[in-house]
This record gives C-alpha cells, structure tokens and sequence, in this order.
C-alpha cells in the first residue's frame, strides 16, 4: 500500500521548482517563504541585484523604495556574503525572490550602535516639523525625532542639514532621537552629575534670553560644556518681566543647581537662591501708613508695579489709582504703606493725593 501511494506521488507532477527538487534529491537548498538564506551577490545595479544563494538558479533581490535601493548600492559590492529573506521560492519565471530589508537594517543599527558607543556626530536633514520638536533623515534614509529642547537655534531649520548625535534608538520601536545640542554639550545625565551637584553653586555664562528664562553654559573643566537653563521664575525673588533688561549674551553669573534635568539632558538653575530676600525682612523695614517712593516698572489691568527698594515690589491697586490719573513706566510714584502680600509678595500701596477726588475709596 505504502509502495503504491509512493509510486503514485512520484507519477504526479510537481506543482513548483521546489518540489521537483526535493524529489530528484537535489543538493539546492528548497526555499520557503520567510526562510533566511545566505548568498553571494552576483550582479549590483540599479536596474537589477542578483544573488546565489544555492538554488537552481539566480535569486532577485526586491526592493521598490528608491531610498533603501540606493543604500544597497552604496553598501554592497559584487562578492559579498550576506544574508536575505525569502519573500517567494520561486516566481512566475521560475527563480526565487529575496529581500534585503533585514540585513540592511542590521547594518544601520550596527552603525547607530558605533556611533552612540563612540559619542560620534553626523549630518542628518531636518525634513519637517512636528510637535515638540522636528523629524530628521539620516543619509540612509532613517527618520528620527529631534526635540526643540536639543536644538540649538531659535529659528526654523525645516530644510537645514546640520551635525546631531544620537541621545536614544529603539529598533524595535524604529524610533531613533536625535540631538544638536549633544555635539556641542555634555547629555548624558550621568556624566553631568560628576561635574555639577545639587545644591552647589556654579559659575556660568549666559547664552540665550528667552521670554520664559535664560540659557547658560557651565565649564567646570577644559572641553567640557554643559547647558543650563534658569526658569523666569528663578531668576530673582521680585517679580520679572522683562528678562532682557537684566541680563544680555555673555554676561557671567552665579547661579545654584537645583537638578540635573534627565528629560532635557541639561542642569536647572537658580539665581535667586544665590541672593538674600529681601521681602523676607519688609515688615521690620515698613509699617502701615508709612510714606514711600518709587519708581512704576509695570503697568498690569490689576494696578500698577512699583519698585520702592531693591527686590522690593509694590502695588498699587487699579481701584485706588484716581479717575483720569494714568501713569507710565519710569514715573515716580509717592504713596502709603497700606498692608502686604506675602502670597504675592509685594507692599499694597495707595498714592499720596494732594486732593481727594470725588467718589475716591
């Protein structure tokens, strides 16, 4: 019975190379679908790739994105060994089709491994924005997320190509970050923390100005740079609203570790921890009804800021500013202590009139 089915196997025709092949007892490899094979390239253009890979006959190598294809020409050579993916043992025409996707994609992260490992820069085109950041190319092709916060200018670089190392990859995500500021700072959260401790105070020079704080960048040796970043809200312990008018590029300034940022690959500062407090005392230093005078630095719908000492702030409130009275900033105000707000940490004033206007509180 046994000898008859086999008769009658061997009487019926074979339904593909492969088969006819595994019952003549051929030598060739029989391919399945998915099977990783290894070959040796035989033809590299850009119109065909061929490879032996033991078959019958030459395997194609498939491949319809421009961007991969040109990475196979540029990293191959007639000759080599590499391994390939059976996408189909045996075509129409009568060959097998491979696909060299998985080995061009170890040989990327190959490199990206080098690069981290050997903190190594390289070019990449910024290609897009997106939230938070950019998206940018690699020369192979490679999209990875840039994030604002590792991007040294200000302006739109959409189109822009510019030197980056690598802060983190996944290859199982396929997700890859990039950074500019890495080429020119010290990232790494771990190395930050042998040079800068909480608590301490550092020397810095300022950087960048922006409306919501200051960039700065610490030396604490030869060929070492980290960026720091000091929060509007650190810079005094008076209100700020014109950071500008403090401080300008270049100028050097002490400031105290607060955290080294693991997120933003920087330290955060403060400089007011560095200086006393000056409200802290204000209650020793005036007394309800008391007379004072300063200077208006911000005009706010809730009443207008006076400076009546240094890192002293007072207010005067909208409804006890006359009807018709305006004042602008830089004006010299005369007023009376009335009570203060430690939550927001200024002296409630009211003017000193030299008449009582009519329906005035």
């Amino acid at each position: 019975m046994s000898d008859s089915n086999n008769s009658s196997n061997k009487s019926s025709p074979a339904k593909s190379m492969a088969e006819l092949m595994a019952r003549s007892g051929s030598n060739l490899n029989v391919l399945v679908k998915g099977q990783m094979v290894e070959g040796t390239i035989k033809k590299l253009t850009p119109g065909e790739i061929l490879m032996d890979i033991g078959a019958k006959g030459d395997a194609l190598v498939i491949e319809f994105d421009r961007q991969k294809l040109e990475n196979l020409l540029s990293i191959l050579k007639i000759g080599d060994r590499v391994k390939a993916s059976v996408i189909s043992a045996e075509s129409e025409e009568g060959f097998p089709v491979v696909s060299l996707r998985r080995m061009l994609d170890d040989r990327i992260y190959a490199k990206f491994e080098d690069l981290v490992k050997n903190e190594e820069s390289f070019e990449v085109e910024v290609v897009e924005p997106t939230r938070g950041g950019y998206f940018a190319s690699t020369p192979e092709g490679v999209k990875g997320f840039m994030p604002s916060s590792q991007v040294t200018s200000q302006d739109n670089i959409v189109g822009q190509k510019i030197k980056v190392k690598i802060l983190e990859f996944d290859r199982a995500k396929k997700r890859v970050v990039f950074s500019e500021k890495a080429v020119k700072f010290t990232v790494n959260p771990q190395a930050i923390q042998k040079y800068v401790k909480r608590g301490s105070v550092v020397d810095a020079e300022v950087a960048a100005l922006t409306p919501y704080g200051v960039y700065v960048t610490i030396k604490p040796e030869k060929d070492v740079i980290i960026e720091g970043f000091v929060h509007i809200s650190e810079i005094a312990y008076e209100h700020v609203s014109d950071i500008s008018s403090r401080f300008k590029v270049g100028d050097k300034i002490k400031a105290e570790v607060l955290e080294v940022d693991d997120n933003n690959h920087r330290v955060n500062l403060s400089i007011k921890k560095t200086q006393k407090d000056a409200f802290v005392d204000v209650r020793s230093k005036y007394k309800a009804e008391d007379k004072v005078s300063g200077t208006v630095t911000e005009i706010k719908s809730r009443g207008i800021i006076v400076k009546i000492a240094e890192g002293i702030n007072g207010i005067v409130p909208s409804d006890k500013i006359p009807t018709g009275k305006t004042y602008k900033e830089g004006d010299t105000v005369d007023a009376v202590v009335v009570d203060f707000d430690d939550r927001r940490r200024v002296v409630i004033l009211s003017p000193v009139l030299k008449a009582v206007p009519i329906g005035y509180r």
